[in-house]
Order: C-alpha cells, then sequence, then structure tokens
C-alpha cells in the first residue's frame, strides 16, 4: 500500500513536473505552437493567430481594409502579409509576430500575392498579379527585387532554400512545379486532371502537400518531390484546401468548406490532419464566416495525441520505476 501511495504521489509530481510540454488527451498541439491565419469572422479580410489546438484565438491585423495571405518568418517573430491598407491595392507588408509595426516593402499598381520567407530569413518570394502572374524575389527590407519565374504563383520555398515550388499553368492546365532557387532545374511535380494549387513543402524536403479537385470536391494530396508516391489524405464529400505541414511535418492544416470557390457563401473552418491522413481535430470555429490559409509557426510541434502521451507515459513508467 505504502508503494502504491508513493508511485501515485511521483506519478502525479512527474505529471506536474512535465505540465509545461504535457498534452491534455485528445488535445492537438504542444507547447509554444501557433497558427496564424486569414479570418472573415469581423466582416472583411484580418490576420488571426491561434494555439496550434485552436485555442487563444487574437486578431492581429485590426484594419478596416482587407488583410490576408499570412506567413511567418523562419525565426517567428516577424510575419509577412498582403494588404490594401494603402492606395487600395494588395501590397507585401510584414509586422511583428503580435501585429504591432506593420512594413510596407510594394508597392506599384499591380496586386501581390502570397509572400512566403526564405528558410534563412534573407528573402520573401510573392507572387505579381500581373497579364501574366510571375514570381518575384526581393530582400525582407524590400530592396533587391528581381523577377524570377513567369507564368508562376504561389511560391513554397523548400526546407534548405534549394528549390521553390509553385503553380503554373504553362502546359495548359494549372500544376506544381519545382525549380532550383538559381533559376535552374525546372520540372513538373503534378499530373493532375484538374491541377494543383496551394503547394506546401514537407520539413524534411521530400515531399510537397497540395489540394486538388478529385470526384467533384477538391482534396488534399501529397507528392515526392520527384512526381512519385501521390496520396490523398482527405475522403468525405467537403472540399480541403489550402494544406499546411506541422513544425515537426507529423500533421497538415487544411481548409474544409461546402463550397467550391471559398467565398462563394458559406462557412470554412481549419481542421488538422496526421501526414497520413488520419483525422484528427477541427481548430476553428466559425459559424459565419471563413477561416483559411493556415501557417504554423517555426516553434513548437504537432503530433498526434497518441505519440505525444505515449512518450510521456514512458517517462512516467521510467521515473516511477526509480521508486524505492
Amino acid at each position: 500500500m505504502r508503494f502504491r501511495r508513493t508511485l501515485v504521489s511521483c506519478i502525479g509530481l512527474t505529471v506536474m513536473l512535465l505540465s509545461g510540454e504535457l498534452w491534455l488527451i485528445g488535445g492537438l498541439a504542444a507547447q509554444k505552437s501557433r497558427i496564424v491565419f486569414t479570418s472573415t469572422r469581423d466582416r472583411n479580410l484580418e490576420i488571426y493567430v491561434m494555439d496550434a489546438d485552436g485555442g487563444n484565438r487574437e486578431n492581429l491585423s485590426n484594419h478596416p481594409v482587407d488583410d490576408l495571405d499570412p506567413d511567418w518568418s523562419p525565426d517567428g517573430t516577424k510575419i509577412a502579409f498582403v494588404s490594401s491598407r494603402k492606395g487600395g491595392v494588395h501590397q507585401i507588408y510584414v509586422m511583428d509576430a503580435d501585429g504591432k509595426n506593420p512594413i510596407r516593402l510594394t508597392d506599384g499598381p499591380r496586386k501581390k500575392r502570397y509572400p512566403d520567407w526564405s528558410p534563412d530569413g534573407s528573402k520573401i518570394a510573392f507572387t505579381v498579379m500581373d497579364a501574366v502572374p510571375h514570381i518575384d524575389v526581393m530582400d525582407v527590407d524590400g530592396n533587391n527585387r528581381v523577377r524570377f519565374e513567369d507564368h508562376a504563383m504561389e511560391p513554397s520555398w523548400s526546407p534548405n532554400g534549394g528549390q521553390i515550388a509553385f503553380v503554373s499553368w504553362r502546359d495548359g492546365g494549372n500544376e506544381i512545379y519545382v525549380i532550383d532557387a538559381d533559376g535552374q532545374g525546372l520540372k513538373k511535380v503534378t499530373r493532375d486532371l484538374f491541377g494543383g494549387h496551394s503547394p506546401s513543402f514537407s520539413p524534411d524536403g521530400h515531399r510537397i502537400a497540395y489540394h486538388t479537385p478529385h470526384e467533384g470536391f477538391k482534396h488534399i494530396h501529397v507528392v515526392g518531390v520527384d512526381g512519385k508516391s501521390r496520396v490523398r489524405l482527405t475522403h468525405n464529400q467537403e472540399h480541403h484546401s489550402h494544406p499546411m505541414w506541422s513544425p515537426d511535418g507529423g500533421a497538415i492544416a487544411y481548409v474544409v468548406s461546402k463550397n467550391f470557390f471559398i467565398f462563394f457563401g458559406g462557412v470554412a473552418t481549419i481542421h488538422l490532419i496526421t501526414a497520413e491522413g488520419k483525422y484528427l481535430k477541427r481548430l476553428s470555429d466559425v459559424h459565419d464566416g471563413i477561416d483559411y490559409q493556415p501557417d504554423f509557426s517555426p516553434v513548437g510541434l504537432a503530433v498526434s495525441p497518441t505519440s505525444k502521451s505515449a512518450t510521456i507515459w514512458g517517462r512516467l513508467k521510467k521515473r516511477a520505476s526509480n521508486v524505492r
């Protein structure tokens, strides 16, 4: 009986010691993980942030005009985004991770969309919505801007900075391509009947998540960078889009909506699945609006409750075995 009481006390103490990293059973996000996303819950497009389990939502942009396309900097201290707050044209901005000190990086008559930081934090790739959309790359202060790739949009840097994935219609349909960061080595990754959209490199750099129409609905797929080993992750009769990998590669945040085009009425919410396609949880609960474009902060993990709780239980047993 004394051993039992001691064991229970030890486990309780260990749980308290591990509380900084312990997941609630059924919870989905570990300590320090956050997700930035775009939402219309304030009746216009705003940049929000929430914990990676869906809690503690906060409006970061708080501006009467549209703010969208958020992307965390690699060190987690900044967020690139798009806003039309000056001159009515979408331009690239950067703000602190708490929403303060927004700075405009681009100007001109053409809309800019889809900013994406390079992994070393020195550059931002983005789309110029010209008559022929193209990808430009600039320094993070807006200087040294160069035209990188024509007939291209929605850039996504590889984790080592050596490649950029993007969407292009150069062969007659929207497909995912990959090109080396020096502009060489262009290759076509997807060959889907209805094309691919919203590419997102996995943290190991070996796979790309994207969405494509399939059997009348948009679904999340994952494919190798070499174009092989394509796997469909979502299957129910709703539209699934805008996939984004968690920092550890164990999960993917994505958007579920009732309508093919998100802004054609209805509700869109952010959900989480494992990298193998096992459904985990709905993260946002907007009832009359749209939550979309999720992006994980580079800090923290987002793995399945099973794997995390198993790790902690193993530690508990190890600690308890030392009780005498």
